[in-house]
């Protein structure tokens, strides 16, 4: 595992190519390590930020998790995860960190018990291989290469630690790289959504904690409700801890396609979720939060102002209360994500409502007082 000079480029070559074109980056890391470096025992694990298995990667191809998977029974005994998991959770690791972080088994579970444990026999019966180093990348760790060695072979000597940490840096650089070149596309993409939502105030942040872009009326906003400091945070890559109070402890609450609206030190903040998945299992998260004083908030035009609503505007509101989410209804209309955006928009100002459960009580309590029989958003005629 001491890799030439020559190979050791290619390898680098062959990361910067592919961290610009790449969809799923590890996947690229898996081909280029057999390609460049001769490296055929990897496998490339996956979880969720919560350390929840879910699929892994080898040159034979992926298996995602289901109740035949290997790796099922097994977890409950990984100790090696557990520790990467903790260490992962307890250091904040993102997919900024260049620090190698390499968890060699027999270091872990220790020499003397290793070859009985229950770590090497489930290697032995899923890999025929004895012995492995574990990297860690990603947000807590939700990423894991694996480095295997048969029992013939002998475990990884110290320069094979040694060259596995250059390696790491090499990769960890590389997906550095990657992830800030996927994130400025998706942050472009949120903020043409922002431009036409006419919002004032807004930052983009992840589920981490990062602030990955604003503008300067937020930065005057959020300085006003936290203080001076917040200038320096949002401009630097640690996590904004007083974003917990914007986005809420139960972050999972907030659904892609549905805007929450909370008010916080006379500020409302409108919170939109966007989710990139991938076919790994992984779900990155982001959301654009739309900041406003409260009494800026209004809708100063026509609110509750008995105005009909459209025969489209009528149907975007029985689909919204059938549970359809914007895309669904756009799908559905066949119009796009931003013309329904701009229906439920009227909709709210006609109806004198600033949520999707606003309006689900708007149509419930008008269906009562009428006293139709019907389903309270099958004819919204008219909001007053």
């Amino acid at each position: 595992m001491k890799y030439a000079n020559a190979d050791q480029e290619k390898f680098l070559l062959d990361m910067s190519e592919r961290q610009i074109s790449a969809l799923e980056f590890f996947a690229n890391v898996l081909v280029s390590l057999n390609k460049d470096l001769g490296l055929n025992k990897v496998l490339i694990s996956y979880f969720d930020t919560r350390g929840s298995f879910l699929s892994w990667l080898s040159l034979d191809g992926a298996l995602v998790n289901s109740e035949n998977h290997p790796y099922r029974k097994f977890a409950e005994k990984d100790v090696i995860r557990e520790l990467i998991f903790q260490d992962a959770v307890r250091d904040h690791l993102t997919y900024f960190n260049l620090t190698p972080r390499l968890y060699k088994s027999t270091d872990i579970i220790g020499s003397g018990e290793y070859d009985h444990s229950a770590y090497a026999h489930f290697l032995e019966e899923n890999f025929q291989q004895h012995y492995s180093v574990a990297m860690a990348f990603g947000i807590n760790a939700y990423i894991q290469v694996n480095f295997f060695k048969s029992q013939t072979e002998g475990d990884f000597t110290p320069e094979e630690i040694a060259s596995l940490k250059k390696l790491y840096v090499y990769i960890a650089n590389s997906y550095k790289n990657f992830k800030k070149h996927e994130q400025s596309k998706i942050v472009s993409k949120i903020q043409r959504e922002i431009i036409s939502s006419g919002e004032k105030a807004y930052l983009v942040t992840d589920s981490f904690t990062h602030v990955l872009s604003y503008n300067k009326l937020a930065q005057t906003h959020l300085e006003e409700i936290f203080g001076p400091s917040v200038a320096e945070q949002i401009n630097s890559e640690s996590p904004c801890s007083w974003l917990l109070f914007i986005l809420g402890a139960d972050e999972d609450s907030l659904l892609e396609d549905y805007v929450q609206t909370r008010e916080f030190k006379n500020f409302v903040f409108k919170i939109h979720t966007y989710d990139q998945t991938y076919s790994n299992g992984i779900i990155d998260r982001y959301h654009w939060i739309a900041i406003s004083k409260t009494e800026e908030n209004s809708f100063p035009d026509y609110e509750g102002s008995g105005l009909p609503l459209t025969p489209t505007e009528q149907k975007v509101a029985e689909l919204m209360y059938a549970g359809l989410t914007y895309r669904e209804i756009a799908d559905k209309l066949v119009v796009s994500y931003h013309t329904v955006k701009k229906h439920v928009q009227n909709i709210y100002a006609k109806c004198g409502v600033k949520s999707r459960y606003q309006l689900y009580k708007w149509l419930e309590e008008r269906d009562t007082e009428h006293s139709t029989g019907k389903a309270a958003a099958a004819n919204p005629q008219r909001c007053k």
